[in-house]
């Protein structure tokens, strides 16, 4: 690192120190980044409070891909190889709440000696204390499929053999598997078409799912919204998931039928309604945070989705307000939201980062030069920077130039700008949120 940009990196890590001694009587440590590069196999893991890299782990291939696991100690890893092997890295992070701040406990760093492997890993949700990583299997005209789920306790992970519970897909899928608590399980249904391979036009997203119950290794559906006929009880061409006060919501197909799937359960009874769309588009990702009224997903009729939708999933519809189109018509790219649910970090095309007000409405507060311009299609071969928030801050990995910078989504100003070795693109960040 050099030492200009590690000396101011240090300054600011000790007036914020000197801030939280004042107010906690003791320094509230910041936590660490995980990122990944573009060009080299090994991803990294930064240091927010000495803004050093402290740990190098190499994987099969560049830039592999990150989802963030309930409570924030773990991360799992997608890494690309040919025999589709999911990792988990232990950042070492544990969090204690304090009522006006988190303290954060620093411990080992390491990548578990836990292997997930199956055929395209994709979807992973975690929840409820369990993790599940959805394998979608091979298209059905390419050969035999085995897709699948695979369920294994959050606690376990850092274990030396963990407990695995395997979910057998009835058939190839774009699917997901959601922990409900109690040992019950939400199962995406694949689309019989797309089953049978004889039609490869047929979508490989699924239309309906059902609830499941887990019991010393058999599976018991308690409930099916997979009925194609009733709206509020399928899903058309599913993409797009989050949950939130006990609330989950799924993004449907746009047009008659389609919308939202909210799913949520009273007394034990699961029920689901649908929450239109306020046009003709649809969502394909959404972002939520405990505790928070507002649910933001990306919006539109196709990729490249280029408008933001807030959706309050116990409203009864929604309204153009709550739509926020992207300036210039760009894609929505990269978004989240701030740790207590009240802003949106929004990383565009064009380089800049906009940080927006959700509530009452759509505001932008802020707009940054965060990185040069990109392409954020997908399979894009050119550097795709990418944004991670961790509590009240963003930040966003600037590949061509080989830094992190820091945003604050509270005091709207730039933090730290750290060069890094080589070119950082995928970020994760460990959050107890």
């Amino acid at each position: 690192m050099r030492l200009p940009a590690l000396r101011a990196a240090l300054l600011l890590s000790a007036a914020c120190a000197s801030q939280s001694i004042l107010a906690h009587d003791h320094a509230v440590l910041r936590g660490r980044l995980l990122f990944a590069d573009h060009e080299k196999p090994v991803v990294r893991v930064l240091d927010l409070d000495s803004g050093e890299v402290t740990h190098s782990f190499a994987v099969p291939k560049a830039n592999p891909g990150f989802a963030g696991i309930e409570g924030g100690r773990f991360v799992a890893i997608k890494t690309g190889d040919e025999a589709g092997t999911v990792r988990i890295l232990d950042s070492g992070l544990s969090y204690e709440a304090h009522g006006d701040h988190v303290d954060v406990e620093k411990g080992p760093v390491r990548l578990t000696d836990l292997l997930l492997t199956g055929e395209r890993p994709a979807h992973v949700i975690s929840g409820h204390g369990q993790l599940a990583v959805f394998f979608d299997g091979i298209r059905p005209w390419e050969g035999k499929s085995s897709a699948k789920a695979l369920l294994v306790a959050i606690d376990d992970l850092g274990k030396a053999r963990p407990a695995i519970t395997e979910w057998p897909s009835p058939g190839p899928q774009h699917g997901i598997v959601v922990p409900l608590g109690a040992r019950r399980w939400l199962t995406s249904v694949p689309n019989p078409a797309y089953v049978r391979g004889d039609d490869r036009k047929a979508s490989s997203r699924p239309d309906g799912f059902e609830i499941q119950q887990q019991d010393k290794g058999a599976w018991r559906r308690l409930a099916s919204f997979n009925d194609p006929a009733k709206a509020d009880a399928s899903c058309k061409l599913y993409h797009g998931h989050a949950a939130a006060g006990g609330r989950h919501v799924f993004g449907c197909a746009e047009g008659e039928g389609g919308g939202m799937l909210v799913l949520s359960r009273d007394k034990g009874r699961f029920s689901a309604r649908k929450l239109a769309y306020p046009d003709e588009r649809r969502i394909s990702a959404i972002k939520a945070r405990a505790g928070a009224k507002f649910m933001v997903a990306n919006y539109g009729k196709a990729a490249p989705y280029d408008a933001l939708l807030r959706v309050d999933p116990a409203a009864q519809s929604l309204s153009a307000s709550d739509v926020l189109p992207v300036p210039g018509g760009q894609p929505a790219c990269q978004f989240e939201l701030s740790g207590n649910g009240k802003r949106l970090a929004n990383l565009t095309p064009d380089g800049k980062l906009r940080i927006y007000e959700i509530a009452p409405a759509w505001k932008e507060l802020a707009s940054f030069e965060a990185v040069p311009a990109f392409d954020c299609q997908y399979g894009a071969r050119t550097p795709t920077p990418s944004l991670a928030v961790i509590g009240g801050n963003a930040f966003v990995s600037d590949p061509l130039n080989g830094r992190i910078r820091e945003y604050s989504l509270d005091s709207l100003k730039q933090g730290l700008d750290l060069p890094v070795e080589g070119k950082p693109a995928n970020l994760a960040g460990s959050d107890a949120g």
